[in-house]
């Protein structure tokens, strides 16, 4: 039998859907893009992706196209044993593989690979996986992978229900939290404008959102209102008849993002447990004075700074609360001041911390 050879690399597996370029790209690509932009391991580290487009500059890419795995097996896991086939066929093993937000793949390439340190990241609800919902896989998931790390203590706390964890079980759960660079932004004069950025789902409240602003509009004719994401599933009907509403659609996030450095407020009003809450931190980052529900990881986030949190989610909470910056200045420049680099949602501390984990794991 043939030695097996480990080479020291760290493999990122994403999930199939996430084709991590600029033009196809969901939040997990952009985790992994920002989180490895200034990696002290950014040269061992190689992205396994399906790539349709060009990639984000910078890293080493390498693609994992369809194959009659994907027919066989279904998207994700003939994604994963695409994966694994390519280091078979090499005879080695990454010393480490990072697994975003696929628990069933992080456990067959721990079964496979068993001298890699497997890292799996979690980016959303634990319990929403089919398999993850059963005890005895997050147990059996816990004791064979080297780090399980979630997006935030909210989904961690979701992951460990029911287990029993020892020691050194709890030493495996980290919180890697999504973050950003922080702006030193230079006061400007800001649109008179109001932006909601996400996904047009009832999940994400955009249907209340929807409600408020229309009324919003009737009393503050003057205020324009933005509205950034896909329509998924055509679950509402957009249309720009009405000249200040417009729906700019699924746009490059660095637009998104200098959008947001010239707007007044934002409004992030999820009605689900948000596993993070990446729209309130750009918000926040942006100096946009901020109004933010604060379920599931949008609370941790609302605790380090100024936020107008909404206790109520009904279409006369949201508009009493866009209603009250608009009316108030000060009120606005309140709830827009806020200084990032003083939280843990910096890009640099969440890299270090990850970095951390790698260097004991790549010994």
């Amino acid at each position: 039998m043939k030695s097996i050879n480990l080479s020291k690399e760290i493999a990122i597996l994403t999930p199939f859907k996430e084709h991590f370029s600029k033009t196809n790209y969901g939040s997990v690509s952009l985790y992994i893009r920002d989180i490895n932009k200034k990696s002290k391991f950014k040269k061992k580290i190689r992205i396994f992706c399906n790539r349709i487009s060009p990639s984000f500059p910078g890293f080493k890419i390498l693609n994992l196209p369809k194959s009659f795995n994907h027919i066989i097996f279904g998207k994700n896991m003939g994604h994963t044993k695409s994966f694994i086939n390519y280091f078979k066929k090499k005879n080695e093993y990454p010393q480490v593989v990072e697994v975003h937000n696929r628990p069933s793949s992080a456990y067959l390439i721990s079964k496979k690979f068993p001298i890699s340190k497997i890292f799996l990241f979690y980016h959303n609800d634990p319990l929403s996986f089919k398999e993850s919902s059963s005890k005895q896989f997050r147990t059996e998931l816990l004791e064979n992978c080297y780090k399980i790390c979630f997006v935030s203590e909210n989904i961690k706390k979701k992951f460990i229900k029911d287990i029993r964890l020892s020691n050194s079980l709890k030493n495996k759960l980290q919180v890697v939290y999504n973050g950003v660079e922080p702006l030193n932004l230079k006061p400007i004069i800001r649109k008179k404008n109001i932006v909601f950025v996400g996904e047009l789902t009832k999940n994400k409240g955009f249907d209340i959102f929807i409600n408020a602003i229309t009324e919003i509009q009737h009393n503050f004719s003057d205020w324009k209102i933005d509205i950034f994401g896909k329509n998924n599933n055509k679950s509402f009907i957009v249309s720009n008849s009405n000249k200040n509403i417009k729906f700019h659609g699924f746009v490059n996030h660095d637009r998104v993002l200098k959008f947001l450095n010239q707007s007044s407020i934002s409004v992030i009003p999820s009605v689900w447990d948000e596993p993070f809450g990446r729209t309130l931190i750009e918000s926040i980052n942006a100096n946009v004075a901020t109004i933010s529900s604060t379920n599931g990881g949008l609370k941790e986030i609302c605790e380090y700074f100024n936020v107008l949190k909404l206790k109520k989610l009904d279409k006369k909470s949201i508009y009493n609360a866009i209603k009250k910056l608009i009316m108030s200045q000060d009120e606005r420049l309140f709830y827009s001041n806020n200084n990032v680099s003083n939280s843990p949602f910096t890009l640099k501390k969440i890299t270090l911390n990850l970095d951390s984990l790698r260097s004991k794991a790549l010994k």
